[in-house]
């Protein structure tokens, strides 16, 4: 794939191995944005178009030993959802949960706003909880229903589509959700930089949502412009 400035993000991502994390560095969102022309994208973060395109070139080419999503069938997808990104976000939900507790506790008397951030951290795990359990116990049966049916060249009733549709349409609302809620930590947190001094369970909490934000825009990326944009291919 050419990198040109009408490139969606959505459409590199999904094409270029390791542009999520060039994209993350920069603070351009690639899954409820991933819609933006690159051009757009660059506009607004402030970076100039040849050195993105220049360091997402340069991050692919070194990695060689991953597969291209788009290559996948639908239950490798599924699988991959179920084996490897659910397991890795909610190992990362329960490791960060109690540190932001704890960080609250000992130090929101002088910074207040790790106390906000204990309470954002539990609503991003309440609507986490709530989003992986529609995809796996909604999303994904309907899917595997729908991928059984055109094998079998049956039509697919309308009241069908309609629920997936709906399905699909929760875990949109869940992810605007996240966004919204991941903006307003990194805000709080200057961008997940701990103050001078700070002890190991702050620079580990910071470190730990990090990470958790990125491994979040990676799955709704992976969810939205991969999974379900397949999907929907069968019932158009």
């Amino acid at each position: 794939m050419e990198i040109t400035k009408e490139s969606t993000v959505a459409d590199i991502v999904s094409k270029k191995l390791g542009s999520d994390h060039v994209f993350s560095k920069y603070k351009i969102d690639f899954c409820c944005g991933g819609g933006d022309t690159l051009e757009k994208a660059c506009n607004e973060s402030g970076v100039e178009f040849k050195i993105i395109k220049k360091e997402i070139e340069a991050v692919n080419t070194k990695i060689s030993d991953s597969s291209n999503l788009n290559d996948l069938d639908i239950p490798s997808l599924i699988e991959k959802a179920k084996d490897d990104y659910h397991i890795q976000i909610s190992n990362t939900i329960i490791e960060t949960l109690p540190f932001a507790e704890k960080v609250a506790k000992v130090h929101g008397a002088e910074h207040n706003e790790v106390v906000e951030i204990n309470e954002l951290t539990k609503g991003v795990n309440v609507v986490l909880t709530e989003m992986l359990k529609n995809s796996n116990k909604s999303l994904y049966p309907k899917v595997s229903e729908i991928l059984e049916m055109a094998k079998k060249s049956e039509e697919i009733p309308s009241g069908v589509i309609q629920g997936i549709k709906k399905t699909i349409k929760r875990n949109e609302i869940a992810q605007n959700l996240l966004a919204d809620s991941f903006k307003e930590i990194s805000n709080l947190s200057s961008d997940y930089t701990t103050p001078v001094g700070a002890c190991n369970s702050y620079n580990f909490l910071y470190k730990n949502l990090k990470k958790l934000q990125h491994e979040v825009h990676r799955y709704m990326h992976f969810e939205k412009n991969i999974l379900i944009s397949k999907a929907l291919k069968i019932i158009e």
